[in-house]
C-alpha cells in the first residue's frame, strides 16, 4: 500500500512538473513574440500561447499562417478567438486597401471577402465586440453584397442557393 502511494504522489509531481515545464516555455515564446522574435509553438501550447503566435502572424502580414494557427484555438476561449479574428480580418484589410492603392480592384475584392468572413468569426464569439461590429460595417460598405436581380420569389429560402454579386464602389472615406 505504502509502494503504491509513494508511485502515485511520484506520477503527480511528474505530471505537476511536466505542465511547470509547458507553461515556462508558452511564456518565454510569449516574451520572444512580444519583443519581435519568431518563436514556433510546441506541441500542446497553451491558448494564449496561440493566440499570442497568431496575433504576431496577422500583425506581420503573415495571414495564411496566422489563420492556420487560430485553427488551433478551442471554443472554449472566445474572447481570445474573437482577438484573433479580428486581427485576421484587419490584415486582410491592410492588404486590401494597399491594393485599392495601386489600382489592383479585382484582387483587393477576395481580400475584403475574407476580412468580412474574419469579422463574423470574431462576432460569432463575442457578439458585442464594438471594434469587429464597426470593421464589418466598413468592409461591408467597401464591397456590398446585393442579391441579384430576377431571383424567383416562390423558392424557400433553405432550399434555394444564396446567389451574391459584389462591386467595389470606391474607397470610404471619413467615418460611418
Amino acid at each position: 500500500m505504502l509502494a503504491l502511494a509513494v508511485l502515485a504522489m511520484t506520477l503527480a509531481v511528474g505530471h505537476s512538473a511536466w505542465a511547470l515545464w509547458g507553461d515556462v516555455s508558452d511564456n518565454r515564446m510569449i516574451r520572444a513574440l512580444h519583443d519581435g522574435h519568431d518563436a514556433p509553438l510546441r506541441g500542446g501550447a497553451n491558448p494564449r500561447a496561440i493566440h499570442a503566435r497568431a496575433l504576431f502572424l496577422a500583425w506581420r502580414d503573415r495571414i495564411a499562417e496566422a489563420e492556420a494557427v487560430a485553427a488551433d484555438l478551442t471554443l472554449g476561449h472566445p474572447r481570445l478567438r474573437c482577438d484573433t479574428y479580428l486581427a485576421i480580418g484587419n490584415a486582410r484589410m491592410r492588404a486590401a486597401y494597399e491594393l485599392i492603392e495601386t489600382g489592383r480592384l479585382d484582387d483587393a475584392i477576395p481580400e475584403v471577402a475574407l476580412a468580412k468572413i474574419a469579422y463574423r468569426a470574431a462576432l460569432k464569439d463575442v457578439p458585442a465586440n464594438y471594434d469587429a461590429k464597426v470593421n464589418l460595417d466598413l468592409a461591408m460598405r467597401l464591397v456590398r453584397d446585393m442579391p441579384r436581380a430576377g431571383e424567383e420569389a416562390d423558392e424557400e429560402e433553405q432550399t434555394r442557393p444564396r446567389r451574391l454579386w459584389t462591386d467595389l464602389p470606391g474607397l470610404p472615406r471619413g467615418e460611418p
